[in-house]
């Protein structure tokens, strides 16, 4: 018992620490699938296909919640309550969850929505915990009386002004994820110009 315990103990210490490398290739692997299944992203370009409008619109605001939080957090030396961490404690997870939310509403497969929804249930939730867990020693009575007052998912409204640092978003390597955001969004246009050029020829 003792053996299985430290199995799943193990791998779920490796999840977590590998966790942004398996994602992502987790999704290449669900991309391939759509590719070889012959599924079409909607269109992002233009606001006339509706789900390739909210997919756009997801994935921009998920983008531009993590530059936000990126350009202010310094992790483990400063507890960050300015921005958008006066509105919710893990501003980065939900930016990186309305990218996903949105990428999947653009392909429009049902299997990539809850495998990514399993993910997060198995891999971020558990991560989040650790984290806070660790906040809670590096910062003590600080980090308590901002929990109680900031949710951890949940934003209300509150004053969200900050001191945003290009620096500090480049030392926290988020300019990787806003890359990656514009080519995928450009990759997913290609792949639906393709497809539709594809079944009209």
């Amino acid at each position: 018992m003792n053996k299985i315990f430290s199995f799943f103990k193990a791998s779920a210490g490796f999840l977590k620490r590998n966790r942004v490398r398996l994602s992502t290739i987790l999704v290449i692997i669900l991309l391939l699938e759509d590719i070889v299944e012959g599924v079409v992203p909607h269109d992002v370009d233009g606001f006339h296909d509706f789900l390739g409008a909210i997919g756009l619109f997801f994935v921009v605001c998920g983008t531009f919640l993590r530059s936000w939080a990126a350009g202010i957090i310094s992790k483990d030396k400063v507890l960050s309550t300015t921005g958008p961490y006066a509105l919710t404690r893990h501003p980065l997870y939900i930016g990186s969850l309305l990218m996903a939310l949105g990428f999947c509403a653009i392909i429009d497969d049902g299997e990539n929505i809850l495998i990514i929804l399993l993910v997060i249930f198995a891999v971020y939730l558990p991560k989040i915990r650790d984290e806070e867990k660790s906040l809670a020693q590096i910062f003590g009575e600080e980090w308590n009386r901002y929990t109680r007052n900031i949710s951890g998912f949940f934003p209300k409204p509150a004053d969200m002004r900050s001191n945003w640092s290009l620096s500090q978003w480049i030392r926290n390597r988020e300019h990787h994820t806003f890359v990656l955001a514009l080519s995928g969004l450009f990759i997913l246009e290609l792949w639906h110009e393709f497809s539709r050029y594809s079944v009209t020829h």
